[in-house]
C-alpha cells in the first residue's frame, strides 16, 4: 500500500474505486485501523457500489502507519497535517469525510482548518462528552493503579484487545486527545453535518443534544448498538451513503 511522509511519520493509506467519482475520506477510531473499522465491515464496498471513491488511512500510532512515542507527535495539528498529506498524495482536492469516535473529532478539526477540502461531515460515535474524558496518564503507564471500570481501564482494554497494537504509542494518543479537549459549540464547521450514535452507546444522548443545537445538523440513532457494534450497522451505512449523496450535486446511482 502507498505511504506518504508527514512530519517525519509514514502514513499508510489506500484509494479504492474510480478516482473520477466524488471521494469519501474514512477516518477510523482509537486503537483501531482502516481494515477493522471500515474495510472488513464493507464500508468501502458499499460506498464504491453507490458511486463514490474511497480514501482510507491508518492514523499515526495505528495500523501500518508510523508509531512515534512522543506526546507532541499526537497533537491535533499533526493529525490534521496527516489527513491533508494523504489527500494531496491521493490527488483528491475535496472529500466527504466519515469519522468515527476519535476520527469524528479529527474530521471536525479538518473541516474547521481546511474548509475548502471538505464537502460534508458524517460523524459516528463522536466524543460529545469530552475527548478522552477521564483518561489518567499515570494510571495508564502503571505509575498509579487504574480502577476497574474507569475510563483509563476501558481505554487500556481497547488497546490490548487488538493484536499488534503499540500500547506506549496509543497511551500518548489518548493523553494528547485529553489535553486538546473538544468544545464543538465553540466553533462549528459550516458544512452539512450528520451525527450517528448507537442507542446503547453512552454518547448517544449527548450527541443527539449536540445535533439539536446545530441548525445544519441531523442525527440518526441506531437501536440496540453500542460504541463498537454501531460500525457494522446497515442503518448507519445507509444513512451515511444517503447523506453524502444529498451533499453531492451530481447525486449517485441507485442501489442495485
Amino acid at each position: 500500500m502507498p505511504q506518504v511522509e508527514s512530519g517525519g511519520v509514514a502514513i499508510d493509506y489506500e484509494v479504492l474505486g474510480d478516482r473520477s467519482r466524488p471521494a469519501v475520506l474514512l477516518v477510523h477510531g482509537f486503537s483501531s485501523g482502516r481494515d477493522a473499522n471500515w474495510l472488513r465491515p464493507r464500508w468501502g464496498k458499499a460506498l464504491d457500489e453507490t458511486g463514490f471513491s474511497v480514501v482510507a488511512l491508518d492514523l499515526r500510532g495505528h495500523g501500518r502507519s508510523g508509531r512515534p512515542h512522543s506526546l507532541a507527535a499526537y497533537a491535533l495539528p499533526r493529525f490534521r497535517a496527516d489527513l491533508v498529506a494523504v489527500l494531496d498524495a491521493a490527488g483528491v482536492p475535496s472529500v466527504h469525510v466519515l469519522g468515527y469516535s476519535l476520527g469524528a473529532r479529527l474530521a471536525w478539526d479538518l473541516a474547521l482548518a481546511h474548509p475548502d477540502r471538505v464537502r460534508s461531515l458524517a460523524l459516528g460515535g463522536p466524543p460529545a462528552t469530552g475527548s478522552f474524558a477521564g483518561f489518567d496518564l499515570d494510571a495508564a503507564k502503571g505509575v498509579a493503579e487504574a480502577s476497574p471500570g474507569s475510563p483509563t481501564a476501558r481505554y487500556l482494554g481497547m488497546i490490548d484487545a487488538v493484536p499488534g497494537n503499540d500500547r506506549a504509542a496509543l497511551i500518548r494518543v489518548a493523553e494528547a486527545g485529553r489535553r486538546s479537549g473538544w468544545s464543538p459549540l465553540s466553533a462549528m464547521p459550516a458544512h452539512p453535518l450528520l451525527f450517528v450514535a448507537g442507542g446503547d452507546d453512552p454518547v448517544a444522548g449527548p450527541t443527539r443534544e449536540l445535533a439539536g443545537r446545530i441548525p445544519h445538523a441531523a442525527f440518526v440513532g441506531v437501536p440496540g448498538r453500542d460504541h463498537i457494534t454501531t460500525i457494522t450497522s446497515r442503518i448507519f451505512r445507509d444513512a451515511v451513503v444517503d447523506f453524502f449523496a444529498a451533499a453531492t450535486p451530481a447525486g449517485r446511482p441507485d442501489r442495485g
